[in-house]
């Protein structure tokens, strides 16, 4: 454990040295890992590319190896075998006013830094703890002093240390407020009940008539020709070969992309055409749309809607965060300080925007 910790002091002058501390060495460390592993990279990396969220198979023990030690777990880290009480960091020469000089030292425990590394910044690399011990030893060193000198009496000290308390619970607030707005299950199947139009899916083909210049087309005739497409469409002629036909009218060097967008919902789609897309049924073909490179027409396959198990921690996540961020608004907005204005003067007055002006006084 620490051996002595003092009061607010430490803490908040500890977390304002940790931030710079951490900035600095983390910009170091990040720029040594970067260069090593592009180093091994460059050395090491295979020809092909193993497929996103694909386990590498498991190598097959060499000849005339043992099964059993063929494959053996990764080495515990150096850190972790260390145990949570085991003292990391000791500072001579450091301790409370009146300890005898031979027991004046302050140690500090595995489990008490890793403690006070992870309320700092819990994602801080491994390879940064050693910069951010040292400092934390110099720091201990130094409010030591401080307080044998008496600068923890200074009442503006005493003053400084509120502000920042307040300002450190001010930004933990909204935190704590999203932790508390977790919605119940209730409220999700009711939100899932009134928004099912936003989890019904849409699997999509699309059919792209491109504004091609060498087509020699004029742009009323391109527009028929769309027109054209898409009540071939409608009438179930197969979208793939429409478009390769499109391609080879408009005499688009490109290769016709893939008319199969499977399955879209509402937000994931083109949002200028997303609107018109909505309304359609299964089997239905969209109006002919268009922007200034080319001409779309979109069929719906199919419908269906996203069972509640699949969308539930979206849901949650939104509900959530809406509700936090209502609370944290209407704590903001209801703050209006009533001001004397013999000591601060009167309220300036609005400028009103450009182009408009005050309306005159009655």
């Amino acid at each position: 454990m620490i051996a002595w910790q003092g009061d607010n002091v430490f803490v908040l002058r500890f977390a304002r040295f940790y931030r710079e501390t951490f900035i600095l060495t983390t910009r170091a460390t990040v720029a040594a890992l970067f260069f090593i592993s592009s180093v091994c990279f460059a050395q090491t990396a295979p020809k092909t590319t193993m497929p996103a969220k694909q386990k590498p198979a498991t190598p097959a023990p060499a000849a005339g190896v043992a099964p059993e030690t063929a494959a053996k777990p990764a080495a515990p880290t150096a850190a972790s075998t260390v145990p949570e009480n085991a003292i990391v960091i000791t500072i001579p020469g450091v301790c409370p006013p009146g300890t005898p000089a031979e027991n004046c030292t302050t140690t500090v425990t595995r489990a008490d830094f890793e403690k006070l590394v992870n309320a700092m910044n819990p994602n801080m690399p491994a390879d940064a703890h050693r910069s951010v011990a040292a400092g934390y030893a110099q720091l201990l060193a130094v409010y030591d002093q401080a307080l044998k000198m008496g600068v923890d009496k200074d009442p503006k000290l005493q003053i400084q240390l509120r502000v920042r308390e307040m300002s450190m619970l001010a930004q933990m607030l909204p935190e704590k407020v999203a932790e508390d707005s977790k919605p119940t299950q209730a409220e999700v199947q009711s939100y899932y009940a009134e928004n099912s139009a936003k989890y019904e899916e849409f699997k999509l083909r699309r059919i792209v008539v491109l504004k091609s210049a060498s087509s020699g087309l004029k742009p009323e005739e391109l527009k028929a020709f769309a027109d054209k497409i898409r009540e071939r469409a409608a009438a179930g002629e197969d979208p793939d070969k429409l478009e390769v036909e499109a391609y080879k009218e408009t005499k688009s060097a490109a290769a016709p992309p893939n008319t199969d967008l499977g399955w879209k919902r509402k937000g994931a789609m083109d949002p200028r055409h997303e609107p018109q897309i909505l309304p359609l049924k299964s089997g239905e073909i969209s109006p002919v749309m268009e922007d200034g490179q080319a001409y779309y027409i979109y069929k719906v396959e199919s419908k269906r809607q996203q069972p509640l198990e699949s969308v539930q921690k979206d849901i949650e996540t939104t509900l959530q965060r809406e509700r936090a961020q209502k609370t944290m608004k209407g704590l903001i907005e209801n703050i209006k300080p009533q001001l004397n204005e013999a000591y601060f003067g009167p309220e300036p007055q609005k400028t009103p925007p450009t182009g408009q002006q005050t309306p005159p006084k009655q």
